[in-house]
């Protein structure tokens, strides 16, 4: 079970469904079908072996990821186009 879609089958009613980690899209479609037919809080939780990146680091030190890969990438030019 690496996909696990959640919704509310009614007001205080947690459902669920597991997928196995190739099945991300029968679960997208399963979302879909929920949000549609009127279920409140669908999401979606994943946690595939093959993800990118290690899960849970969220820290950048001197640009550096914990792991002493470079992290160069910047939002600052957001809004107003890259500087150039």
């Amino acid at each position: 079970m690496s996909i696990v879609v959640y919704w509310l089958e009614a007001p205080g009613m947690p459902a669920m469904q597991a997928f196995e980690g190739g099945q991300l899209v029968p679960a997208l479609q399963l979302c879909e079908e929920k949000r549609k037919a009127g279920k409140r809080h669908v999401s979606l939780s994943t946690e595939l072996a093959d993800s990118v990146g290690r899960a849970g680091v969220s820290t950048v030190d001197a640009r550096l990821l914990p792991d002493g890969t470079p992290y160069d990438w910047s939002k600052s030019h957001r809004g107003a186009g890259p500087q150039k």
